[in-house]
């Protein structure tokens, strides 16, 4: 008779079967959830893809049945008295957990038979998340009632990366998906969902289990695979193994960023110089080259290798493709990755975009397309820093005007826009950038700054709020003559952080002559032009103090906190002659009214078209 704690069992089983009414947590092995956005995005990238290549127009209910299944690997899990330890696999259940959530924000006017039984189970009264970690319910609570949460001081990091996921997933949600769709949508994540559940039934095997999954039974990467094909294309032996060797040092090189910075680089690669088509966002329609290089690159090349332009451009010698090609493009990416990490002069778009922008996925297609081999050094800067400047108008543009610049809104536009800039001149790439920026403004939905009087700060915009004010205060420094303070501004690792002030402290009776109504007086509080960035114990000290009163303040911290006191104007030549050149409408407040912010509003919009109007 077999020892019972060596017994382990594998079954396949649907999502559905898998989380509905269960009550998961989480083992010491793997305690804290770790999924960053790149993940995310690929998660809801490859659910929906793989849902509408089984979907067609008029499918119902029904028509689910016939779909294919996708499956997601394998989870390990240790039952015990009737609880299940999630030992392997809390990455991919908690982001499954937190789509769910999601969908059925997203569904819940238009289904009457959610499945809310896969995110929460009752027992005895009592609800409780599957997800049964409790210093994870209150943030669960609020995503399922409020559809968001505001993370504490306290929070811990599994906490915060779920409120940041939780976010990634309406990014990267197709816009394109309809109500019909979106039903047949969730009805296929239930039923066709697949994953391997493996449980063991002691602890030490569950271990065991993980650390073989886990360490020595990694299966091959996409990467990996292509380096197989790759070397395989090599007839001298010694320079296959040169390659070896040189290939896996540049695979460090790429995954000192991050891990699966390998695959960021192949994708953005691939899709800049080689691919040709693009799905359409019709249902029914197959995936083309961009979607496929997505998924698996190594597939892609593996199919292309005779066709189209990666024919072209191997010409049959792959090992000076590999040479030139591959390691042109390789070294440019790593000046991106470099760039983005720590502020470069010679690339400041690349800091700035990688602050604030759209999908990596998108945006690093761009910066490597407009590249040519024959480009020099200064050229090949100036175009990625040139796209990185397109990406950053782009996305400050929409989103004062609250739009949406989401990988899934704006991949077909996006990749067109790769097709169009490929081995453009540095001259055609900005005319094709600019005509971009000029068509997306003359939108029906207007991206100007022309209604920034309008933007507000809200709970969820707070982090480009910050981004903003940290550029609009580094720019009247630059040109004031003063060393840029834009990273310590969003960032300040060596000291406070800087937060957003409101020049207004939240107390309407200071304002009783101008307002009757409370939301009102938040509005206007909470306007773009009656906030600025100031040290942490600066904001807090004062912050609930009268204007008059912040006043002296204001006066000893950064220059456009400085500009609203008159002694400001008085001994600072440089500041007063970035004025006279710019003709920027500054200005003097004693106090500080609905009309005064509405200036500072205007303001604050002359400097945005100074730095964002123009590629």
């Amino acid at each position: 008779m077999p020892n019972i704690e060596n017994i382990i069992t594998a079954k396949e089983f649907s999502l559905q079967d898998i989380l509905s009414n269960k009550k998961y947590s989480v083992d010491f092995f793997q305690r804290e959830y770790s999924w960053k956005k790149e993940n995310m995005v690929q998660l809801v990238y490859d659910l929906t893809n793989a849902f509408y290549e089984n979907y067609h127009t008029g499918d119902t209910p029904e028509s689910i049945d016939n779909y294919n299944s996708y499956y997601m690997g394998p989870i390990v899990l240790f039952d015990q008295n009737g609880k299940s330890s999630i030992i392997d696999g809390q990455q991919r259940i908690t982001s499954l957990t937190l789509l769910l959530i999601y969908l059925k924000h997203k569904a819940e006017k238009i289904m009457d038979d959610f499945p809310n039984g896969m995110i929460f189970s009752s027992s005895r009264g009592k609800k409780s998340f599957n997800i049964d970690i409790p210093e994870r319910t209150k943030c669960l609570e609020s995503l399922f009632n409020d559809n968001g949460y505001e993370p504490k001081e306290d929070d811990e990091e599994s906490v915060i990366n779920m409120t940041s996921r939780y976010s990634d997933i309406n990014e990267a949600f197709p816009d394109e998906m309809s109500e019909e769709e979106l039903i047949l949508f969730v009805y296929w994540l239930q039923e066709k969902v697949i994953l391997v559940k493996i449980t063991a039934t002691s602890d030490k095997n569950a271990y065991m289990i993980f650390e073989t999954m886990n360490d020595r039974g990694l299966s091959l990467s996409s990467t990996d695979m292509l380096k197989g094909f790759i070397l395989s294309k090599y007839t001298n032996p010694d320079s296959r193994k040169k390659r070896e060797q040189k290939w896996k040092s540049d695979i460090q090189e790429l995954n000192f960023y991050s891990k699966g910075t390998d695959s960021q680089f192949f994708q953005a690669w691939l899709r800049a110089q080689f691919a040709e088509t693009i799905r359409q966002g019709a249902a029914g329609s197959i995936n083309q080259d961009f979607e496929t290089i997505g998924e698996r690159f190594h597939y892609w090349f593996r199919e292309n290798y005779d066709k189209g332009l990666l024919k072209t451009a191997i010409n049959g010698d792959i090992e000076k493709f590999i040479d030139n090609n591959y390691s042109f493009y390789l070294k440019y990416f790593l000046k991106i990755k470099e760039a983005e990490s720590v502020f470069d002069s010679a690339l400041p778009h690349v800091y700035y975009a990688a602050c604030w922008g759209f999908a990596d996925s998108l945006k690093y297609p761009i910066m490597l397309a407009a590249l040519n081999i024959t480009d020099s050094d200064d050229i090949c800067k100036q175009k990625i820093d040139m796209v990185a400047k397109f990406v950053d108008i782009f996305c400050v543009r929409r989103s004062v005007n609250y739009r949406l610049f989401s990988a899934s809104s704006l991949r077909y536009t996006m990749c067109n826009l790769t097709l169009k800039v490929r081995n453009l001149s540095l001259e055609e790439l900005k005319v094709t950038l600019q005509t971009t920026i000029d068509n997306d403004k003359n939108n029906e939905k207007d991206n100007s700054f022309d209604t920034l009087n309008n933007f507000r700060l809200h709970q969820k915009n707070k982090y480009f709020v910050k981004y903003y004010l940290a550029r609009i205060t580094s720019f009247v420094e630059e040109g004031s003559k003063m060393p840029s303070n834009f990273v310590n501004y969003l960032f300040n690792p060596d000291c406070k952080p800087y937060e957003i002030e409101h020049i207004w402290a939240d107390n309407m009776n200071y304002h009783s002559d101008e307002f009757t109504q409370k939301y009102e007086f938040d509005e206007f509080r909470n306007k773009i032009g009656a906030l600025m960035l100031l040290p942490n114990g600066s904001n807090q000290s004062y912050g609930g103090a009268d204007y008059p009163e912040k006043m002296p303040h204001y006066i000893k911290e950064n220059i456009l906190a400085k500009s609203l006191c008159k002694e400001t104007y008085d001994h600072n030549p440089n500041f007063t002659n970035f004025i006279k050149e710019t003709n920027l409408p500054f200005k003097a407040y004693s106090e500080f009214k609905k009309d005064d912010v509405l200036s500072h509003c205007e303001l604050y919009r002359q400097i945005s078209e100074l730095i964002w109007g123009k590629i």
